[in-house]
């Protein structure tokens, strides 16, 4: 027991008083591929949506029963 105390401790201290202790590297759980050839990461442009005011019309028909 006094054994594994003793690895322990010199495990926890650093060799030096300015020494960093060592960091295990960072796991990924995320598998990470290449992207396919001709992949365009910005995308697609969004096309031009409708004018302002095109439904107005329909939405002033659309009203429920009870509103009269």
């Amino acid at each position: 027991m006094a054994e594994h105390d003793e690895r322990r401790a010199d495990a926890a201290a650093p060799a030096t008083p300015d020494a960093e202790p060592q960091r295990r590297p960072r796991v990924r759980r995320r598998v990470t591929t290449e992207p396919v050839p001709g992949y365009d990461p910005s995308g697609v442009p969004e096309p031009p949506r409708h004018a302002e005011g095109e439904n107005d019309e329909r939405l002033k028909r659309d009203k429920p029963p009870h509103w009269g």
